[in-house]
């Protein structure tokens, strides 16, 4: 039955684009390449979600600390929950999101490392995805990005800090209830 709704689902989809296709007027060799075509994208599927089905747990596990932590402190990042100060991946998500949607200087704004990683989020999608090689300098092309991260954050927060979202000190630290006095030490340093 799953076999069944998988090729009626490819028949639909080579259906739905072969009519597109038509009615463009693209035939003969351009057809091969759109055959082509179709055949790639559902092997890159299969790559992905042959991968998801492997780490789907994880997935579970971030999407359980985001809603617990958000419960317990309208946050999500642990470092600024236990110190009140901003880590060097605050803003991340935002900033991807408004580089995924076109908004790519709010995205920078919020966190300039974030184009990085974004970019080899799509260098890993076409290598391991749509290629289907084994990916090589994973490791070196993250400590150099992560080395790149530290060194924009103590820029930033040399220069920007404590000023706009993400780069702002949050007063309701987990170590100010546990040191009476932090939050105001930590304050009279800014």
């Amino acid at each position: 039955k799953d076999l069944l709704f998988k090729s009626a689902k490819t028949r639909f989809l080579k259906a739905g684009l072969l009519s597109h296709f038509m009615v463009m007027g693209i035939k003969g060799s351009n057809m091969n390449f759109f055959n082509k075509l179709i055949k790639k994208i559902k092997i890159c599927s299969q790559r992905v979600f042959t991968d998801l089905k492997k780490y789907v747990w994880i997935g579970m596990l971030l999407v359980g600390y985001y809603f617990f932590m958000h419960a317990l402190f309208h946050a999500f990042c642990p470092v600024v929950i236990m110190t009140g100060f901003p880590c060097p991946g605050c803003g991340m998500i935002r900033a991807v999101l408004f580089m995924l949607s076109g908004e790519i200087k709010r995205g920078m704004q919020l966190n300039p490392v974030a184009a990085g990683w974004l970019a080899l989020a799509v260098w890993i999608f076409i290598k391991r995805y749509w290629q289907g090689k084994k990916i090589t300098g994973l490791k070196q092309t993250g400590i150099v990005l992560i080395i790149f991260m530290i060194v924009v954050y103590m820029y930033r927060m040399a220069t920007v800090f404590p000023g706009s979202a993400p780069m702002t000190f949050r007063y309701d630290n987990i170590l100010d209830m546990i040191l009476p006095g932090y939050t105001q030490f930590m304050t009279s340093l800014f």
